[in-house]
Order: structure tokens, then sequence, then C-alpha cells
């Protein structure tokens, strides 16, 4: 009964999630990461009796389906594609201190003023060898350091000495670490800047648009705005120590500003930005039952803003991006999931990423600070770094987020691009499994992949200007095939 020309169902086994519909084509996502975008009448192929050669030869390229000829190159591109996901924890965030000089509304934490003692808030010197120790028992031999607050600088000798501490293990050890801050710049002294840049260490920063709108938020204690101050350091910071500041400032987007994202984003370009990192709210710290986001109503207003960047790359020699935008189009056209903690499939909490509270707490990720008795892993006083990753229980969060444990998802073509949240969703919700349609992460996950592929089939070339990592060869590529079918490779 076999004829030439075709392909039946016992020479191969589907390795995809169901197809999404874009336009006039249907993507479908591999679960090694590959997209493949079809025809309908190639489509239906998949579930008819038998498939034509052209089409399950290319299948068979992609991983698409499995077949005994491309068996264990599929099972490779899928170590390949989860790369890093089980080599254990490279970033490291250290809270010095809880204590701030500013309360701002959407803090994810309680920041306690700065008079606050500091016994009970900053990072005492006898646990700094303790969280050296266990950072440094990480299998990994590239880390980041990264201190978040409070306010960091607020206990510079806290981490002075952390960072002697942990480069003191290293002179055996001989691992890559890097460190970071993060700051809002406002303390921050010449003392400070001096040391960061003799070793090399990076400072990242809110700066959340004009005046009118970072000053709604990012206050002192007796709510004055902290927009003057903060402008003034970040032009002294650069012109003085150039390279120590991020290339780019990070801006929280709540009900308040919802609809102000385009003018923010034209102020950050005429300030010489042309990357930006928009942050949703958190419900979190001070911003639990006080300050409020809605992403039903978010998401219209981020595709206009999407699409305003999309025509400026499209009608100007300028290369606009934001940073959702960037990581999708790396997922995309990647090998390798980018190892973005937050945005997973699993989520990077403990396998990628742990928290040292001000105490030692072991927190799965930052946000679980808000949530202590809910998330703490146990402290590094009295646990060592492999007796929590031999815990079944330390893996819990991890767990959830995995997206084929929910039915829905497992009907998702977005499946292997996904990440969502348990400790976020536990936040807004009160619920630890995050939930189809209902997470705040699957719900913009879907519009910002529907959005890139529709822009994709339409003229691919301004949406790639917004991820420098995809090469021009590949954009000359697609620039021929723009209105044809086209697969997405790993490269």
């Amino acid at each position: 009964m076999r004829i030439d020309g075709r392909h039946y169902r016992d020479e191969w086994l589907p390795n995809f999630y169901p197809g999404k519909k874009i336009g006039d084509r249907i993507v479908r996502v591999s679960r090694t990461g590959r997209t493949v975008v079809l025809t309908p009448s190639e489509d239906a192929q998949i579930n008819e009796f038998f498939m034509a050669t052209d089409l399950f030869e290319r299948l068979e390229r992609t991983g698409h389906i499995i077949t005994s000829a491309n068996a264990s190159t599929v099972f490779h591109d899928l170590s390949t594609w989860l790369k890093g996901t089980y080599d254990g924890p490279g970033l490291h965030i250290v809270i010095p201190t809880r204590r701030c000089n500013l309360n701002c509304t959407y803090c994810h934490m309680y920041p306690q003023p700065m008079e606050a003692l500091r016994t009970t808030t900053d990072l005492q010197s006898d646990t700094i060898p303790y969280i050296a120790r266990f950072i440094m028992d990480s299998p990994r031999n590239t880390l980041c350091v990264e201190f978040q607050g409070g306010e960091p600088f607020l206990n510079f000798p806290g981490m002075i000495q952390t960072i002697d501490e942990i480069r003191k293990l290293n002179t055996q050890a001989r691992k890559d670490i890097r460190f970071e801050i993060v700051s809002n710049l406002m303390v921050v002294t010449d003392e400070h800047l001096s040391y960061c840049k003799a070793n090399n260490i990076g400072i990242s920063y809110t700066l959340n648009g004009p005046q009118n709108v970072h000053d709604l938020f990012r206050i002192t204690r007796t709510g004055a705005g902290s927009y003057n101050t903060v402008v003034r350091r970040l032009d002294d910071i650069r012109a003085r120590f150039p390279g120590v500041l991020a290339p780019s400032p990070l801006c929280v987007v709540t009900d308040d500003n919802i609809r102000d994202l385009k003018s923010m984003v034209r102020y950050f370009h005429e300030a010489g930005f042309t990357d930006i990192g928009i942050l949703t709210l958190k419900n979190l710290g001070n911003a639990r039952g006080h300050v409020y986001f809605n992403m039903h109503e978010y998401i219209p207003h981020y595709i206009d803003l999407l699409d305003y960047l999309y025509v400026l790359n499209k009608d100007t020699d300028a290369a606009y991006s934001e940073r959702i935008v960037r990581l999708a189009l790396m997922k995309i056209f990647g090998a390798v999931n980018p190892l973005f903690i937050d945005w997973r499939n699993p989520i990077g909490y403990v396998s990628n990423a742990i928290v040292y509270d001000w105490d030692g707490e072991i927190l799965p990720v930052d946000e679980a600070r808000s949530f202590r008795d809910v998330f703490t892993l146990g402290n590094v006083r009295s646990m060592s770094y492999d007796q929590l990753i031999r815990r079944n229980s330390t893996f819990d969060t991890v767990n959830l987020s995995i997206r084929d444990r929910d039915p829905t998802c497992r009907e998702c073509a977005y499946n292997p691009y996904c990440g969502v949240s348990p400790v976020l969703h536990y936040s807004r919700t009160g619920r630890l499994a995050p939930e189809p349609h209902v997470s705040h992460e699957c719900i913009l996950i879907i519009a910002v992949f529907d959005w890139i592929f529709r822009k994709m089939l339409d003229d691919p070339l301004p949406l790639l200007k917004m991820a420098p990592e995809v090469s021009v060869a590949l954009a000359a590529h697609l620039s021929e095939r723009a209105t044809q079918d086209f697969t997405v490779c790993a490269t």
C-alpha cells in the first residue's frame, strides 16, 4: 500500500505542542524551542494518514517530528535548549540591609527607615562567612553575586566584607565571579563609586520616566519626590565614572501610568536610551492593598507601545528595543532558552538562583522575601548547600512552574517559551499553582508572541532590530522570505 513521496504515521512521533493560527499561517513550536510556520494545508497533514515527503523531511530536520534517523539529534537539541537548567545556581542575591532612604509606593519589599536598628535590619559580619561558603559551594564555575536592598550602599562595609570573603575562598576555586549592585543612586558617594569602578562592579538603577511619573512612586518617607536628585546623580556618575552604571534603566508600570507608556519611552529616548526594561507591578511589600495593576487593561497599551517601537525601527535607522520582546526573540531564534531566571519552563528558582536575606535566610527568589513564612528554605547557619539541594521540598516552586503539569498548558503552542512564577501567583491569588489565563505571566507571554509572529509574517526587519543578538545574515534571510513560508531553526 505504501507509495513513493509519502510517509506514514508509523514512521514518526510528534514533538511539538498544538499550533497557533497567526493570520493565514500556523505556528508550531517544538519541545526543543524551534519554531516552524506552516500553511493550513501543510499543517493539516500532521493529523492525516500520511505526510508528503518534502514536509516530512522538513519537520524531521527541525525536530518537530522524531524519527529513527533524528532521535539522537532531537534529544541533544533538548539538552541544549535546557542548557543551564540543571547546572546549579549561578545568580546569588545577597541582601546587605532592609533599610532604605526611599519608601517607594510600589516597593516589593517592606523597606525600613534609615535610622532603624541595624541589628534587626542589616547583614551582620558573623553571618557573612556562612553566605560566602554557601555561594562558593554552588557547582557552577560562573557566578554573579548581586546586592539588593533596601538600599545596599547603606551597608557598604557589609558588601565589602562579603566580596572579600568570596574572593578569599575563590583563590583556590578559581571561579569566574562578577558582582553587581541594585541602587537608587541617592546615597552613593565617590568612595562607593571609586570602589565599584576599581573592582568592575556594575550598578543597576530605576528611573521611572519623566518627573511627574517618577515622583508619583519613588518617594522619601516624607512624601517628597526623588526625581531631581536621581537625575542629577545619574548625569554626574555617567560623566565621572563611565561604565559603572547599567546601559538602560528599569521602569515599573502600575495602573497609574499604564496610559503613559509611549510618553515614558519617548522620555527615555530623548535621554539617550534606546532600550528599556518595563517591569509590571508586583503585588508585594508596600504595594499590597495600596497600588494596583490590571494585566488585561495593560496589554492593549503595551501592544500599542510595541507597535510604536516597530514603526520607529521601520521608518528610521535607529534600533529601539524593549526587554521582554528582546528576550522573546532570543527564545525564538536561539538554540538555548535564555537563562533569564524569572522566565523559564521550569523557572530558575534554586536551580539557577538563590537569595540570602539580611539574616542568612535562604529563599528561592527575591520576591519571596515578602512571604518568608511561606517560602523559606532554611538558613545558611544551619544548612549546607548540599543539604538544600538534596531535599525534594526545595524544588516545590520549580515543580509548580512546569507547564506540562496543566492540561490547558499542554494545549498551548507557546509552552516551551513560557515562564510563570508560583511566588507572584501566590501574591495575587493566595494559590501556589499558576493558572493558565489567570497568571499575569501567561497572559503577557501569549500577547507578546502573538504580536511577534504577526510582525514576523508581515515585515521582520524592524522586529529583528529589537534583538541585536540576531545576526545580520538571519535578518537578510528572513527579508527574502518575508512573504513565504519559513522555518526558524537554532543555529
